[in-house]
């Protein structure tokens, strides 16, 4: 594992640099020619530390003779994967962490704190590699051991309540399920799990969601039974968002914010590929995500285009559903984004007034009694209550039932807000809305 380390190290700091996890390590790994088993070891690092940044950082400091924000990045990222090793990963002796971490140091160009590193890494075996937060207030023993900014154990502790919060900051880490939505204009839920089997991937049914099933693999793109269309992935919370537009066939549908696409190809099998789907996206390429996905999976009704959510474009004409699943913070999804842990929250603050004009503006395309569904993958009531309060107080919409299937995860019949974990699902929310017949 001679140059993982120091792998790990560079998508780290690229990602500090303000890179996307997912598209820094698939480049620098596509560039690296490494054995199957040093790959998901680099993979291994760079999540577990961004994972657990702030855990890491707050043991380090103990130990630091310096402050961390004085240290070279470099060095400082060489600690975290050290520190990484010795508290998560049991596979790696501790004498070995400590060495190979040395090494990386040295192999980055700061030889010179390669002793600064070994004395920390040492210092703390020594101690028995042990830690505890117990002492600390309510917030910070959050914070630290769940490695969650202090800002958002703040929120979610005063708009969820201490006893939520800990669940769902506790269902942020760790391993990520991946569940897949069957596509139901080509095959069945049990012929999918079979034809899978018959690629040595298992898979089971979600039995309270109709169509869901959770896959064991951590690449079911490259089965051939997904690119025979057969299943495209997504979580079970967006499943539930997709169901709760209740489109039907023949009806008109729009999705203003579709790509990469997963709620608009449920909502295209539901409606069993009759009827029309206008699929948007504000760039492009996205756009060609969902047309191209479409095309995998055999949904000729879905028409992928560019198109500004925030301008109403009275060339669309009219829709029996609108779906806006906003752009948003993502705090529902730091399990499979850990990046977002490190989000301004100052720049959080802004996105209800784009969100409110982006629902605002979708509204105007429903038809007398049309409905919506307005969603985002957050945890925030600013980007969620309260806009769908705008929503009915200044667009006039009213509140609909959801649909029965969906009731048992409401409290007030027309929302749902799901926390992490609660279903092993994302965090998500979505309410429902109609535009009165006048």
């Amino acid at each position: 594992m001679a140059n993982t380390r120091t792998l790990a190290v560079k998508a780290l700091l690229r990602v500090n640099e303000g890179g996307f996890s997912n598209i820094v390590l698939d480049a620098l790994l596509s560039g690296a020619q490494l054995e199957h088993r040093d790959r998901a070891f680099v993979s291994a690092l760079f999540y577990g530390v961004l994972e657990r940044r702030i855990t890491l950082d707050k043991i380090i400091k103990k130990y630091s003779s310096k402050p961390l924000e004085s240290l070279e990045p470099a060095v400082l990222e060489c600690l975290r994967i050290g520190f990484y090793q010795l508290i998560y990963m049991n596979s790696v002796p501790d004498m070995a962490a400590a060495n190979e971490t040395v090494e990386a140091v040295k192999r980055l160009g700061f030889a010179k704190a390669s002793g600064f590193v070994n004395g920390i890494m040492r210092s703390f075996i020594r101690d028995g590699k042990k830690f505890d937060f117990s002492r600390l207030d309510k917030i910070g023993r959050l914070s630290a051991e769940y490695s969650a900014p202090i800002w958002l154990c703040k929120k979610w502790c005063n708009e969820y309540g201490d006893e939520k919060t800990e669940a769902a900051l506790a269902a942020s880490l760790g391993s990520v399920p991946i569940f897949a939505r069957v596509n139901t204009t080509k095959t069945t839920a049990e012929e999918l799990l079979s034809t899978l089997a018959q690629e040595n991937v298992t898979a089971v049914l979600i039995e309270e969601i109709e169509g869901a099933v959770k896959i064991n693999s951590v690449a079911p793109q490259g089965t051939k039974a997904y690119k025979k269309g057969l299943f495209h992935v997504q979580d079970i919370s967006s499943q539930l968002c997709a169901k709760a537009v209740g489109a039907q066939k023949v009806e008109r549908v729009l999705d203003v914010c579709s790509a990469p696409g997963g709620k608009t190809f449920t909502i295209a099998q539901l409606m069993e590929n009759e009827g029309e789907i206008v699929a948007c996206d504000l760039h492009p390429k996205r756009a060609g995500l969902v047309k191209n996905g479409a095309e995998r999976l055999g949904l000729d009704i879905i028409k992928a285009m560019a198109n500004d959510a925030t301008v109403y474009n009275e060339k669309m004409g009219f829709f029996d559903r609108v779906l806006c699943d906003v752009p948003c913070s993502g705090l529902g999804v730091i399990r499979r984004k850990p990046e977002i842990r490190f989000k301004d929250p100052g720049e959080i603050s802004a996105l209800p007034k784009i969100q409110y004009k982006i629902a605002s503006t979708t509204a105007k395309y429903l038809k007398d009694g049309g409905t919506m569904i307005y969603s985002t993958c957050t945890l925030s009531k600013e980007e969620n209550e309260q806009v769908v309060k705008r929503l009915i107080e200044e667009d006039g919409l009213l509140p609909e039932k959801l649909p029965e299937e969906l009731l048992k995860y409401s409290k007030d019949g027309f929302s749902v807000t799901l926390l992490p974990g609660e279903i092993n699902s994302d965090g998500f929310y979505f309410a429902k809305l109609r535009k009165e017949v006048k």
